[in-house]
């Protein structure tokens, strides 16, 4: 219950989803915790159940991180506000547009970029400043598209892997600073994401859709299980873990065993090609 006790967290899409979820652990972690959005009613929602949490300095604050003029004034804002912090969770996010390549818009295309990884790059940028007095951690939140081929979603699936691939550079850069930087894919968690895969009928592909209608029946993965791994690695208990990519709801990362391989073996858990530079196969 005081894995975060005394420290200040920020975490982008907040209000609602799985940001909801790890915002509401991260208080009850013992957390002061500063959420945004671009929607003021559900940040101010989101609020009170966090100030019913525990009495800490919780915060809102509206932002769209896509926009860097804004993540720039929220920086200020947070350094005017609350001063260093302790960790920041880069979780807002979007789907973009669905179909296949020829077929989609590349306005929307570009705009999932900008949000989903540009977003991500702005927060880092402006936030590192305030990481560095405390050795705070970032956790950068990635996808299944970043783990294999996600097709007609092809959007949503670079600029998840280029958070990956950004998280392992951000880990090396900050580590003399005392920084940890890790990605966390959530596993199939049912959101207002996938209301636009069935809107989409035959665009997202006849497999998908049948496997989202599937999982959404079943509940999916509890957000539970992202915001719980949220909590660990955003706690001094992680202390060593860094540039990392694990999964929620597949990963063992609550073994000691697989929390100290993480921290030996450089390639695990990490994007690389499977080949016998970095991985010997078994016979």
């Amino acid at each position: 219950m005081d894995a975060l006790k005394g420290k200040k967290i920020v975490i982008t899409g907040g209000s609602i989803g799985i940001g909801k979820v790890v915002a509401e652990h991260c208080a009850r972690a013992g957390a002061a915790v500063l959420i945004t959005a671009r929607t003021e009613k559900d940040l101010k929602a989101e609020l009170e159940e966090l100030k019913n949490i525990s009495s800490a300095d919780h915060q809102y604050r509206v932002l769209d991180v896509g926009e860097r003029s804004q993540v720039e004034a929220f920086a200020k804002w947070t350094n005017e506000k609350w001063g260093a912090i302790d960790g920041l969770v880069n979780n807002a996010g979007i789907y973009g547009p669905i179909g296949p390549i020829q077929d989609i818009n590349l306005d929307d295309f570009e705009k999932t970029l900008r949000i989903n990884f540009l977003g991500t790059v702005y927060m880092c940028h402006y936030f590192v400043p305030l990481l560095k007095e405390r050795k705070g951690k970032i956790i950068n939140y990635s996808g299944g598209g970043a783990s294999g081929p996600f097709a007609r979603y092809s959007a949503y699936a670079a600029s998840k892997t280029a958070v990956v691939r950004l998280t392992e550079n951000l880990a090396e850069e900050l580590a003399p600073l005392g920084i940890e930087a890790n990605a966390v894919g959530p596993g199939f968690v049912v959101t207002r994401l996938h209301e636009q895969t069935l809107k989409a009928g035959d665009k997202a592909g006849k497999g998908f859709l049948e496997s989202t209608k599937k999982e959404i029946e079943k509940g999916g993965v509890p957000p539970e299980k992202a915001a719980k791994l949220t909590v660990f690695l955003l706690s001094e208990a992680a202390n060593g873990i860094n540039g990392k990519f694990l999964s929620a709801p597949w990963d063992a990362w609550e073994k000691p065993e697989f929390v100290e391989k993480l921290r030996k073996d450089k390639n695990f858990a990490t994007l690389r090609r499977i080949d016998d530079m970095n991985f010997k196969g078994t016979k």
